[in-house]
C-alpha cells in the first residue's frame, strides 16, 4: 500500500530504511554511491540538503524537497540509487571480504560482511529499500537544531563510533554537498 504524505513542501527530517534491515548501505563503494545519488537527486529536484547520515541499514536526510515535493524527491532518490547499486554490486561482489568499520562497537554491525553467496541476491535485486519512508516536518528553530544534531551525530548516538565526528558517512565530512541553511527567527 502506498504511503500518503499530506504535506509535501517545507523542511523535513526523513528516514528511509533498507528492506528487511539488511545492512548494505555501508558496504564498500555504496556510501559514496548513495551520497552521489543524493546530490544528483537534489539537483534534479531543485531541492536543498542540509544534513545526512548514511548508516548500515538506513539513511537520515534533513532537506527541503523542492517544488515537486517530498514524495517525488524520495522516489527519485530511492529509484536511482537502487539502480546504481545493482549496476555496480555484481562487479564488486567477487572482491569483497570482511570489512571492519573503524570505530564501530555495536556487535551486530562491527563487521560488515559480504560473501560470494550474496552475489545472487544482488543479481536478483533483493538489496532494496523498504517501501515508504518516515518524515518529520520541521516547524521551528528548536526542532531544526535538534534534527540537525540528531542527523549529523546519529552514528555516535547508536554507539557505532567512539567520537561524535568519527562516522565517515555523515554530512559533517561532506560540507561541499550541503546547502546553506536559513536561520529562522521565532
Amino acid at each position: 500500500m502506498t504511503q500518503h504524505h499530506a504535506i509535501q513542501r517545507g523542511t523535513f527530517h526523513v528516514t528511509t530504511n533498507t528492506r528487511e534491515g539488511i545492512p548494505w548501505c555501508t558496504l564498500p563503494e555504496i556510501p559514496q554511491l548513495l551520497m552521489d545519488n543524493l546530490v544528483m537527486t537534489k539537483n534534479i529536484q531543485c531541492a536543498q540538503v542540509f544534513a545526512f547520515c548514511v548508516l548500515p541499514n538506513h539513511i537520515h536526510i534533513l532537506l527541503e524537497p523542492g517544488e515537486r515535493g517530498l514524495s517525488a524527491f524520495m522516489h527519485s532518490f530511492k529509484r536511482n540509487s537502487s539502480w546504481h547499486i545493482r549496476q555496480i554490486y555484481s562487479s564488486i561482489a567477487d572482491n569483497i571480504k570482511i570489512i571492519p568499520v573503524a570505530g564501530v562497537h555495536e556487535p551486530q554491525l562491527r563487521d560488515v560482511v559480504l560473501k560470494k553467496s550474496w552475489a545472487p541476491v544482488a543479481n536478483t535485486g533483493d538489496i532494496r529499500w523498504q517501501n515508504g519512508f518516515h518524515d518529520e516536518r520541521i516547524r521551528d528553530t528548536e526542532q531544526l537544531s535538534n534534527a540537525l544534531s540528531y542527523v549529523q551525530y546519529n552514528a555516535w548516538h547508536h554507539h557505532l563510533t567512539e567520537e561524535p565526528e568519527g562516522w565517515p558517512w555523515s554530512s559533517l565530512w561532506y560540507e561541499q554537498f550541503l546547502d546553506p541553511m536559513e536561520i529562522w527567527l521565532d
